[in-house]
């Protein structure tokens, strides 16, 4: 796939980038952008730096959920076509 130069927004500051799929990307940057202002809503003396912390560790425990609740359907599906073998033989 070939690289996209694009212009995203976050908090106030642009930042041009070079990516795979530019929607995804635009997407993932308003999503960093809300969290951000979501928590400066909350602490407003927060500087952005912290802000950004505060967000990425946000979007971390959702993937480390997401990636445990991958993991758990995996082994149902794995349980589900075991019980599917054993009983059309």
């Amino acid at each position: 796939m070939s690289m996209e130069k694009i212009n995203v927004n976050v908090y106030g500051d642009n930042y041009p980038l070079r990516v795979e799929n530019s929607e995804l990307t635009g997407k993932a940057a308003k999503d960093v952008d809300g969290v951000m202002r979501r928590f400066a809503a909350k602490a407003p003396d927060l500087e952005a730096k912290k802000l950004a912390v505060l967000a990425a560790i946000q979007f971390a425990e959702k993937k480390n959920e997401l990636e445990e609740e991958l993991s758990q359907l995996r082994q149902k599906m794995a349980h589900i076509n075991d019980f599917i073998e054993q009983n059309l033989r």
